[in-house]
């Protein structure tokens, strides 16, 4: 049974975004921690995540607070502003995710992270900054997902997936999913993460999910 579920990150898992009619606006994270809460009542939830950081400040503002709190499953989904906000330094993210993914590994800590959305997807950009900004998140992923497999992570793949591509799961800025996405990409998530055995009780649809059915990610 979990007994500590922490997540780091940026904005993104922080829960930043557009609210929608009938649906409370949580992050994804959020809403998996009410379901597995369900499955398991003592489970406590901390969510550490801040609006705007990049590799290294998460790990110099977050990491250790959540090492202190000895958590026994632990995500990082938060990268993708190294990407955005230059100047881009693969090694450096490498170094950082890399030394935030083995902290908690050494604990027997279990690991969630996921690969970044493709916001070139929706943000009107110059050609020559869409295709650096694509560069960059695609280096971020590889990195990710390089990282995952060493780590033995749980790997949410959202890079252009079937949500990724949904313009009904955007808030208006076009980086941040509004309220009515971040309840998808939970369901989403919550599959992938009931395949790999964690328990979550993941209730009916509420009202004002009729739109976008079906717009679920595919994980290989």
């Amino acid at each position: 049974m979990l007994q500590h579920f922490i997540v780091l990150g940026d904005s993104f898992t922080q829960g930043t975004g557009d609210p929608s009619p009938q649906i409370p606006l949580r992050s994804a994270h959020d809403w998996l921690a009410l379901w597995m809460q369900a499955a398991n009542p003592e489970m406590k939830y901390t969510n550490l995540a801040e609006y705007g950081l990049r590799s290294w400040e998460i790990r110099d503002q977050q990491m250790n607070r959540a090492l202190a709190l000895s958590p026994d499953l632990v995500s990082l989904i938060g990268p993708g502003n190294d990407g955005l906000r230059g100047p881009f330094s693969a090694e450096r993210l490498r170094a950082e995710v890399g030394l935030i993914f083995g902290a908690f590994r050494s604990t027997g800590a279990r690991l969630f992270t996921a690969t970044t959305p493709d916001f070139t997807l929706r943000l009107e950009l110059p050609e020559g900054v869409a295709r650096r900004m694509r560069r960059n998140l695609e280096a971020t992923n590889a990195i990710v997902c390089d990282l995952a497999a060493q780590h033995g992570a749980l790997l949410y793949k959202f890079w252009q997936s079937d949500l990724d591509r949904n313009p009904a799961i955007w808030s208006g800025d076009g980086v941040h999913p509004n309220a009515f996405g971040y309840l998808q990409i939970a369901r989403d998530a919550a599959l992938l993460l009931q395949r790999e055995g964690l328990e979550l009780i993941i209730p009916a649809p509420l009202a004002g999910e009729g739109q976008g059915e079906g717009a679920c990610a595919k994980h290989s």
